[in-house]
């Protein structure tokens, strides 16, 4: 996720405490000056000047400013967090209170994510959770309201991004973006069905493979138990209205946010299709018109919530259609073509695919690619491939000797960047984008995101930019090697 990859050089920490030194100087004899903030890559010098200023005025965080001040130093935004970090400090004040939360962990916090510092201003009892040792994301209480579900996905975020930039494993913060879904899942779809029968709920791309964005929608697939006829109508009819009320519950924005994005879209025949069907049902429409691309899609299906008598009953049915003995020449062929139609498209339609984390050269799109096209090739023979996480996926192939070691090691080093690149574009203000900034400033900003430390802006541009066209090269590299050059025809 958005955290150091690489310990960091004991230079890189000299030459912050240099930066913190002058910056001090400078506020203690008047103010801090523009010109250092702006060679520290501030978006806004001139009032990071004023806000730091402000900050180190502040009676409670005068005393600690030398705790605080780093953070915002390399953070993306030291203007809007020193902001925020005064805001919190005045909310303790008139509440009789004192600001008694590491000043550090929530600088990096606030200099990181407008919209998470919008949170800790308006819930000050959320800053224990910045404590040194920051709790994982709490499950919803099994009374809680759709309004609840939605404090508990910000509280849970804003863990998962105190941990994630504290430096913790890449790894972490996946499984708990997806654990904390998975919860919020389970809950809302009580909430749906009240009373009456819950169909089968599954999880489809990255929250299947429990590596969930940072702001992403979840794709859901459901499945009820019906009988493909006449009878089991009503129950259809049911579980569609569960469906329906689901999303809408996640879906509507309120002065709190929302729970999550629904895409219903990977569901047999798409839109235009049925939001629920009976088992049978379902498994007859991949037996008679299931396409490559919805193989590859159900990889990645886990059961999350719902009837486990029809999640058995469809896991079980589906599995010869994803999972095929037979070693099936055409699949790499179709993976290639789709990632080529992909690309295509998103040009065509005017799109800077160059510039898109997921979809572009040598992008995430390319290591899933690359991946379930093996696992798609082998893992009918081989059931221990079976598994709709990417770095499992990656590790098996691997241990199978189904992917080279190098290949292996590039493709994991490769993934795990691009998604913390990803993560750290998505922490910002929340928005589900993949899309790199186009300014010098932008990057910059997702460069201290992703760990940048140096004291200079610019420096930890260079590197961002360095390690992108190096990641991006080597993904590319991997992809046209076993899947563009991987034709077994």
């Amino acid at each position: 996720m958005v955290t150091i990859a690489r310990r960091r050089p004991r230079y890189l920490d000299r030459a912050v405490e240099e930066l913190t030194r002058r910056v001090l100087d400078s506020l203690r004899a008047g103010g801090a000056s523009a010109g250092d903030l702006a060679l520290a890559g501030a978006p806004h010098p001139d009032e990071a000047a004023t806000a730091l200023g402000e900050a180190a005025a502040d009676p409670d965080l005068a005393p600690r400013v030398e705790a605080w001040l780093p953070a915002l130093l390399t953070s993306a935004d030291p203007a809007a967090g020193a902001r925020r970090l005064v805001a919190i400090a005045e909310c303790a004040r008139k509440d009789g209170r004192r600001l008694d939360a590491d000043p550090a962990p929530l600088a990096r916090v606030l200099g990181a994510s407008a919209f998470l510092g919008r949170w800790l201003v308006r819930e000050p009892a959320w800053l224990a959770d910045l404590a040194s040792e920051v709790p994982p994301p709490d499950p919803p209480p099994p009374d809680a309201a759709w309004s609840d579900l939605r404090r508990v996905k910000y509280r849970g975020l804003l863990r998962v991004a105190a941990r994630d930039l504290a430096g913790r494993p890449f790894d972490a913060g996946l499984a708990e973006l997806s654990d904390l879904a998975d919860g919020i899942l389970r809950r809302a779809l009580a909430l749906a069905a009240g009373s009456g029968a819950q169909p089968a709920l599954f999880a489809l791309g990255k929250l299947g493979g429990r590596e969930l964005n940072f702001s992403s929608d979840v794709d859901l697939l459901f499945v009820c138990d019906a009988p493909p006829d006449a009878r089991g109508h009503a129950a259809r009819e049911q579980a569609s209205r569960v469906v329906r009320a689901l999303g809408h519950g996640l879906e509507e924005r309120t002065e709190e946010g929302f729970g999550y994005r629904v895409d219903l879209d990977l569901r047999p025949e798409g839109p235009a299709g049925a939001l629920a069907r009976g088992v049978e049902g379902t498994l007859g429409y991949y037996e008679l018109r299931g396409a490559e691309w919805e193989r590859q899609m159900l990889l990645r299906l886990r059961h999350v919530a719902g009837s486990p008598d029809a999640a058995q009953q469809f896991v079980r049915g589906i599995e010869p259609f994803v999972y095929r003995r037979a070693i099936d020449p055409g699949v790499i062929d179709a993976v290639r073509e789709m990632k080529a139609r992909i690309e295509r498209e998103r040009r065509e339609a005017g799109r800077d695919v160059d510039a898109n984390l997921k979809e572009g050269p040598g992008g995430i799109r390319d290591v899933e690619f690359t991946v379930q096209a093996l696992q798609l090739f082998h893992a009918g023979r081989r059931p221990e491939l079976r598994t709709g996480n990417v770095l499992d996926a990656i590790a098996a192939l691997a241990g199978a000797g189904l992917l080279p070691e190098d290949s292996a090691a590039a493709l994991d080093a490769g993934y795990r960047w691009l998604r913390r690149a990803e993560h750290a574009l998505q922490l910002a203000e929340e928005h589900q984008t993949a899309q790199l900034p186009a300014d010098p400033a932008g990057r910059t900003a997702l460069a201290r995101r992703m760990g940048g430390g140096e004291p200079e802006g610019e420096a930890a541009r260079a590197r961002f930019e360095a390690d992108l066209a190096r990641v991006r090269g080597q993904v590319r590299e991997q992809f046209e090697s076993l899947v563009l050059g991987g034709s077994t025809r």
